[in-house]
């Protein structure tokens, strides 16, 4: 299963196993999803992180951090 490094609000980085896009009839809700963050424990809006800035490293850590619940 292909897994999405995400950002939340907060800046911490962190994985889910899906990142669907939703649609609220012809307009798109965002590129935004409520996620609890397994750093902060704290339910946080997370959007897809950009790896072309992130090292190795923090790929590697993100990866290793799954978010507790997707909800929306």
């Amino acid at each position: 299963m292909e897994r999405t490094v995400v950002r939340c609000a907060e800046g911490h980085l962190f994985s889910t196993a899906s990142f669907p896009l939703q649609n609220l009839r012809p307009a798109r809700i965002g590129p935004g999803r409520l996620m609890r963050c397994p750093q902060c424990a704290r339910l946080r809006s997370a959007v897809p992180a950009d790896l072309a800035v992130l090292s190795t490293e923090q790929i590697t850590q993100a990866l290793r951090r799954e978010a507790v619940d997707f909800l929306a």
